[in-house]
């Protein structure tokens, strides 16, 4: 049996009409990309609506992410958490032993996707329909959090007054400093029982003040925060349809 067309699905579904469906059409043609992703881009149709007539277009199950608050650890090892970004998919449930893995993906028919997503994780692949939006939102409570607080203690970076690198990772300081750091800070005493506080000296500039325990947290946090905002930045113009996720990702690995 031959597969009805999207576009052709949503005008029965009463939830497109035919000059919208030309609109689309004409943009497709004019700058390529999906169908769908155009027809939610233009605000002719939502993501939902879009992800249910998928659904029934392709005989897939659709999955709510939003209501998929973990993933078991083994799971999600399955698929690194860089491919899980890059293909727009999230890994959902092991079955047959650890054979089958579910996933959540926003391009179900990407041939590529799912040749690459077998041969990484070493199981057969069963893909659900999801939006790409929604995959996002789940990456980032899923993937991300989790990321932040394991890598919290060492990843970063020190850089200098000319951008040189000075340190990558809190194990390349010498033992003491890193176990400073990475040390939880002791309780503060009662009120009652501190001591008058000291004269602090000013510390000169070619002597940082404070431990570089103290330095390399707040360097950290700093950095913290620009990595999200961008991150928050880039999904917002592909989502705005200002560049695609391929063209980014292009760019980024020349």
């Amino acid at each position: 049996m031959a597969q009805i067309k999207l576009g052709e699905l949503l005008i029965k579904a009463n939830v497109l009409q035919e000059s919208q469906l030309k609109a689309a059409l004409a943009e497709q043609a004019k700058w390529g990309g999906k169908l769908g992703e155009i027809l939610v881009r233009m605000s002719l149709v939502s993501e939902d609506i879009l992800v249910r007539a998928l659904s029934k277009q392709l005989g897939m199950p659709a999955v709510n992410l939003d209501a998929v608050q973990m993933v078991p650890a083994h799971v999600k090892a399955k698929i690194p958490s860089q491919t899980a970004r890059d293909f727009s998919v999230l890994p959902l449930q092991l079955r047959d032993e650890g054979k089958t893995l579910v996933v959540a993906m926003s391009d179900p028919l990407n041939v590529r996707m799912l040749d690459e997503l077998r041969a990484v994780t070493k199981c057969r692949i069963v893909p659900n329909v999801a939006g790409r939006t929604s995959i996002a939102r789940a990456f980032a409570r899923i993937y991300e959090e989790n990321m932040e607080l394991e890598d919290a203690d060492t990843n970063f970076k020190v850089v200098d007054a000319q951008g040189r690198t000075v340190v990558k990772n809190l194990k390349d300081l010498d033992p003491a400093a890193a176990a400073v750091a990475s040390a939880p800070k002791p309780a503060p005493p009662p009120v009652a029982a501190r001591p008058a506080p000291p004269v602090m000296e000013v510390p000169s500039r070619s002597a940082p003040g404070g431990s570089p325990a103290d330095l390399l947290r707040s360097v950290e946090e700093v950095q913290r925060k620009e990595v999200a905002a961008l991150k928050a930045m880039v999904e917002l113009l592909i989502e705005k349809g200002v560049f695609s996720r391929d063209e980014y990702l292009a760019k980024v690995k020349r």
